[in-house]
This record gives C-alpha cells, sequence and structure tokens, in this order.
C-alpha cells in the first residue's frame, strides 16, 4: 500500500513533525550560540584566557567567536521562523486543504526570511571584520577586502519558493472561482 502525501497518517504528518523537531532544535543551538558567547566575553575580559576545571582554555580570535556566534544566530533565527511558517504549510496538508491564500503568504515569507538570512550572514560578516581590524583585534593581520561568498543554492530555492507562492495563489483563487461556480 502506497503511503499518502497529504491527509493524517501521510508523509505531511512526518514532515510536520520533524518541522517542529527542528524548531526545537534550532532554539537550542540559539542558546548555545549565545551561552558560547558569553562564556567568550568572560575569557576576554580575564585577558583571553581562562581555567575551567583542570583544563586552560584561551581564545585565539575574538573575531572567528563573533562571527560564529552572529551568523549562527541569524541561521538559528532564521531556521526557527521559517520552521514555523512550514508548519502552517504542512497543517494544510494533513487537512487535504493546500490551495488557501495563507500558503501563498506563507511561501512568500519563507523566501524572504531565506533571502534576509543570506544577505544578512554577507553583511554581518564583512561588518564583523572590519570592526576588528579597525580595532586592531586580528592580531596585526591587515583588513582586506574579500568579495562575499554567494551561496547560489540559496538564491535558487528563494526564487522557486516565489514561483511556488504564486502557484499556490493562483490555485488558491481557481479553487475560490470552482465555488462560485453551480
Amino acid at each position: 500500500m502506497l503511503i499518502s502525501a497529504t491527509g493524517r497518517g501521510s508523509i505531511s504528518s512526518v514532515l510536520k513533525v520533524t518541522v517542529d523537531v527542528a524548531w526545537v532544535i534550532a532554539c537550542a543551538l540559539l542558546g548555545f550560540f549565545w551561552i558560547v558567547a558569553a562564556i567568550s566575553v568572560i575569557f576576554i575580559a580575564t585577558g583571553g584566557q581562562a581555567m575551567m576545571g583542570f583544563e586552560q582554555i584561551a581564545i585565539e580570535s575574538p573575531m572567528n567567536v563573533a562571527l560564529w556566534t552572529l551568523n549562527g544566530s541569524i541561521l538559528a533565527i532564521g531556521v526557527m521562523i521559517v520552521c514555523a511558517y512550514l508548519r502552517g504549510v504542512f497543517e494544510t496538508l494533513v487537512k487535504r486543504d493546500p490551495f488557501v491564500p495563507e500558503n501563498a503568504k506563507r511561501f512568500t515569507a519563507i523566501a524572504i526570511v531565506l533571502a534576509a538570512m543570506e544577505a544578512s550572514k554577507t553583511v554581518v560578516s564583512g561588518l564583523v571584520s572590519f570592526i576588528f581590524s579597525s580595532l586592531n583585534m586580528t592580531a596585526g593581520e591587515p583588513f582586506q577586502f574579500q568579495f562575499p561568498n554567494v551561496s547560489w543554492p540559496v538564491w535558487i530555492a528563494v526564487i522557486t519558493l516565489f514561483v511556488l507562492a504564486q502557484v499556490f495563489r493562483e490555485g488558491a483563487a481557481m479553487r475560490e472561482e470552482q465555488k462560485m461556480t453551480i
């Protein structure tokens, strides 16, 4: 027997649970990033070294910790937002009612969030590098401009999501038109 794509006990209901788990993991990762950032600030305030139990920990590059924390936070928050919208989409699939105007809005929002995540990653990386190099905190390395690393699969996904949003918008309009037909 084939597994159904929509309805209760379908692939959509399994994906909805998977999205819920991903949301919880993203929340935990966000907390982890900020705990690491707080510990790093304490280490830097104590001269870049601290004792943890029997081992001494040293932070060699505060810039890398800042980049890791900020970019990780952007990623975790973005994943949480995308999961929230995807959960709504999967709920409509479980109800066997996917062509609703809200799904078109959800796909558009997901595309905007992905685009914002990718753009902010580039901006934050450049800004943190510039700030740390201006403060001479990069261990003597001079600041050099580097072209941002463009993630083409992400931008293709953004375009695809905008197309899907339009398809769902038109599907919802056709469905409403069909309801009006006698």
